[in-house]
């Protein structure tokens, strides 16, 4: 919950600057998107710090599961390298540097959304951990007989289908970021695109 309000902060940090110039427009200078983009990172650098603090102590207990915490933590760090690019693109005028700065860009916003995505369904669903794999005599039980179960959990609150509609939603609602791609053609100008997106990052949590 407290990574929702990245988005928020980012708000909160531009409305100071807003504040700040008023009358005069923000202008489009690096020390402008810094302050946002810092606030905006803070929840991330917040729970990765508390994910540190909890390898730390499972250290500490020799608990054999440590180690999630520390994945845990770098889930959370493949969250703010796209702030900081996607910051640092705000204050380039090269059209060129600007491209290459883009291409980068989304190669890490699709590395944060496939680890976060993997990290939704292994760690905090439970699913795809070879529930296949019952029985005392090593085959496959009566509830791990189907595709879906043997993919999902032994247990479905839901059901299969629920539970496989909820997982695709997930999915495309974790790569909406994927609109910038048609930001132009879809929304007449940028914050709409990011009040959608923003709405759309609501929904899936």
């Amino acid at each position: 919950a407290c990574c929702s309000l990245s988005k928020v902060f980012f708000d909160w940090g531009m409305l100071w600057h807003l504040a700040w110039h008023y009358p005069e427009p923000v202008p489009m200078e690096l020390h402008s998107i810094i302050i946002p983009s810092v606030a905006a990172s803070l929840p991330y650098f917040i729970r990765a710090r508390q994910c540190l603090v909890m390898y730390t102590i499972g250290a500490m207990k020799a608990d054999a599961k440590k180690y999630q915490h520390m994945l845990n933590a770098i889930k959370y760090s493949t969250s703010l390298w796209p702030l900081v690019v996607s910051a640092y693109q705000k204050t380039i005028t090269n059209e060129k540097e600007k491209a290459a700065l883009e291409a980068f860009l989304i190669v890490l916003l699709a590395i944060n959304s496939t680890y976060s995505l993997a990290w939704d369904i292994i760690m905090d669903w439970g699913m795809m951990q070879n529930t296949c794999a019952g029985g005392s005599n090593g085959g496959l039980t009566k509830s791990h007989s189907s595709c879906a179960h043997s993919v999902l959990r032994p247990k479905l609150r839901f059901g299969a289908p629920t539970s496989i509609g909820i997982l695709f939603i997930d999915i495309v609602l974790r790569y909406s970021w994927v609109l910038r791609f048609w930001e132009t053609d879809l929304f007449p100008n940028a914050d709409i695109y990011i009040l959608c997106t923003q709405f759309l990052e609501a929904i899936r949590r």
